[in-house]
C-alpha cells in the first residue's frame, strides 16, 4: 500500500513540529536525577548494567560522544539520540498504523504520540530507557504490520523477527512481559488453527537469544545481579493498598494529558469491523497492552510504580487511538472541536510553562516550597557558577582524583558541571549504589585526593558517613575536612545548598552485602 504525497507531507510536518517542541524543551530543562546517573553508563561501556539492560547505555554513550564533539550544553548532547530516535519511532508508528487502519489514522497516531507529555518526555526528551524502548517497539509494530503474527515466514524473516524481540529485551525488562504476551497470542492462534510450525518457532527463539545475548552474558558473569535487584523491589512490609491502582491510573491520565489518556482508554473498547486485517491488528494490540496495564495497576497497590513503567502499554494503544479518531462517522460536534484544538494548543504551552518553572521557577509563587523539589535539578552552568565563587573549593575539585557523594543520583550533576575542568573519577558511598558498585573497581587505587559532597538537609546526611559501621554494613569515611558550602540559585533565589568535604579515598572503610564485581 503506497502513501500519497499529501500523507508524506503532512507526516513530515507533524514530525518536524514534534521535534521542534522537544528540542526547545531539551534546551530549557535541567538534567534529571536519572539522566545524571545514566551519564556514567556512557562512560562505562558494558554488555548490560546493574539496573538496566544495554540499550540506554548505548544512547548515553552516543550522547557522551556528542558532548565531546559539540561544544556547549552537555545536557543537550546527552538528549540528542533520544530526540532523533523518537522522531524515527513516530514515523514507524505512523506507517504501521497506516498499513492497518489507513493514512488518516496513521497521521493522527503520530500527532497523539507527539503531543502526549508522558510519551514525548520519557521516549523523546529525557535520557531514559524508554527512548530506545519506544523505537524498537515501533520497529516491532512496523514489522508486524507487514508480516502478520499468524502468517507464514521465510527463514530470514523468522530470524529477523526474533532479533527484533531480542533488541526489545535489551531496552527494558518490561519487554519480557510484552514478549510473553506475544507468545501467548501465538499459542492461542496455533491451537485455533492446529498449526505450530516448529521450524519457524525455533528460528524466532534463536534470533531472540542472539539479539538478547548481552543481557544474559553480563548477568551470568555478575551473579544475575539485575534480576535479583528488580525482584527485590516488589517486596513490601505493609499490606495491599486498594486505593493505589485507581490513584495511579488517574495520575497516568493526567501525565498523558486527560483528553489523550481518555482517548487511549476508550480505544480499547472499539469494535473491530468486517476488515480481517484490522480485526487482527486490534486483537493483537489489545493482547499486548492489557497485560501491562493490569500488571502495573495491580502492583501500584503493593509498591511504588514509576510513571514511565506504563509507557510501552500506552504506546501500543496509540494506533487504536488513531483509528478511533479517524473512523468515527459523521461531523464532529462543538465539544469535540474544543477538546481537539484545546489539546493541540494547551499541551505545548503547558509543557513550556512546566519546563520554564523547573529551569527558572516561574510558578514558584503558586507551589509550596515543601512540594516543589524541582530547584534541586541543577543546570551545569548554575552549579559551575556557584562553585567558582569559592576559589578554595574550585581548586580542590580541579585537583581531586575522586569525587563522591552519598547518593547515586548526585555525582552526575557535578560531572556535567566540571566537564573539561576536572580529571576526577566519580563514585558514591551508599547502600544503594546501583551501577557504582560495578564501576568502583575502575577507580584509581592510588588516589589520595578526594572531595565528598551532599545536599544540606538531605534525608541521608553526610555526617552518617563519619560514624562506625552499624551492624557491620555501610560506609565510613574518616577525617572529613570541611571545604565549605555553596548555594545554587534559580532566578536569583536559593534552590539547593551543597556541602563539600576533603577526604582520603584510600582510607574509606566499607562492608556491603556481597555483590559480584564486574
Amino acid at each position: 500500500m503506497g502513501s500519497s504525497p499529501s500523507y508524506r507531507t503532512t507526516l513530515a510536518w507533524i514530525l518536524a513540529a514534534g521535534l521542534g517542541l522537544r528540542l526547545v524543551l531539551a534546551l530549557i530543562m535541567p538534567p534529571g536525577y536519572d539522566e545524571s546517573y545514566y551519564l556514567f553508563y556512557g562512560q562505562n561501556p558494558a554488555l548490560s548494567y546493574f539496573d538496566h539492560p544495554l540499550a540506554v547505555g548505548v544512547w548515553a554513550g552516543l550522547g557522551h560522544g556528542l558532548s565531546a564533539l559539540l561544544p556547549g550544553d552537555p545536557v543537550l548532547a546527552l538528549r540528542i539520540p533520544g530526540l532523533l530516535s523518537y522522531t524515527l519511532a513516530l514515523a514507524l508508528l505512523a506507517e504501521a498504523t497506516r498499513t492497518w487502519f489507513g493514512g488518516r489514522a496513521g497521521l493522527l497516531a503520530a500527532a497523539v504520540a507527539s503531543l502526549s507529555p508522558l510519551l514525548l518526555a520519557c521516549g523523546g526528551l529525557l535520557l531514559l530507557p524508554d527512548s530506545p524502548l519506544v523505537l524498537v517497539l515501533s520497529v516491532l509494530l512496523w514489522w508486524l504490520s507487514r508480516h502478520p503474527l499468524h502468517g507464514s515466514r521465510t527463514r530470514l524473516e523468522s530470524l529477523s523477527f526474533g532479533l527484533i524481540l531480542g533488541l526489545l529485551t535489551l531496552c527494558k525488562y518490561h519487554a519480557l512481559l510484552l514478549i510473553l504476551s506475544l507468545v501467548g497470542l501465538r499459542l492461542l492462534q496455533s491451537v485455533q488453527t492446529q498449526t505450530l510450525r516448529w521450524r519457524d518457532t525455533g528460528l524466532v527463539w534463536l534470533g531472540w537469544l542472539g539479539g538478547s545475548a548481552p543481557l544474559w552474558i553480563w548477568n551470568l558473569h555478575n551473579g544475575w545481579a539485575s534480576f535479583a535487584f528488580h525482584s527485590a523491589r516488589t517486596a513490601t512490609a505493609g499490606g495491599y493498598r486498594f486505593d493505589g491502582p485507581p490513584l495511579f491510573l488517574l495520575s497516568q491520565l493526567g501525565l498523558l494529558f486527560p483528553t489523550l489518556g481518555i482517548l487511549l482508554l476508550l480505544s480499547l473498547g472499539q469494535k473491530p469491523g468486517p476488515d480481517a486485517r484490522q480485526a487482527e491488528a486490534i486483537t493483537m494490540l489489545r493482547w499486548l497492552a492489557i497485560p501491562q496495564l493490569v500488571a502495573f495497576l495491580v502492583l501500584a497497590g503493593r509498591m511504588q510504580v514509576l510513571s514511565s513503567w506504563l509507557v510501552p502499554a500506552w504506546w501500543l494503544l496509540v494506533p487504536l487511538g488513531g483509528r478511533w479518531l479517524a473512523s468515527s462517522p459523521g461531523p464532529r460536534g462543538l465539544w469535540f472541536q474544543v477538546l481537539r484544538w484545546g489539546t493541540v494548543v494547551s499541551v505545548p504551552l503547558l509543557s513550556l510553562v512546566a519546563a520554564a518553572h523547573v529551569r527558572w521557577g516561574v510558578a514558584g509563587a503558586l507551589l509550596p516550597p515543601a512540594l516543589d523539589t524541582s530547584g534541586q535539578l541543577m543546570t551545569p552552568q548554575a552549579l559551575r557558577q556557584a562553585l567558582r565563587q569559592n576559589p578554595n573549593l574550585w581548586r580542590a575539585l580541579s585537583e581531586a582524583q575522586i569525587i563522591a557523594s552519598n547518593r547515586y543520583e548526585l555525582p552526575g550533576f557535578l560531572a556535567l558541571a566540571l566537564q573539561g575542568y576536572s580529571p576526577a573519577q566519580y563514585t558514591t558511598y551508599s547502600l544503594d549504589s546501583r551501577g557504582f558498585d560495578q564501576w568502583r573497581v575502575r577507580l584509581n587505587p592510588q588516589a589520595r585526593r578526594g572531595v565528598l559532597f551532599a545536599v544540606v538537609g538531605d534525608y541521608n546526611p553526610v555526617t552518617s558517613l563519619r560514624q562506625p559501621l552499624a551492624q557491620g554494613l555501610g560506609w565510613m569515611v574518616p577525617e572529613l575536612t570541611p571545604l565549605g558550602e555553596i548555594t545554587v540559585r534559580r532566578s536569583g533565589q536559593p534552590a539547593a545548598v551543597l556541602e563539600f568535604y576533603a577526604f582520603d579515598p584510600s582510607r574509606v572503610q566499607h562492608q556491603l552485602p556481597p555483590r559480584p564485581s564486574q
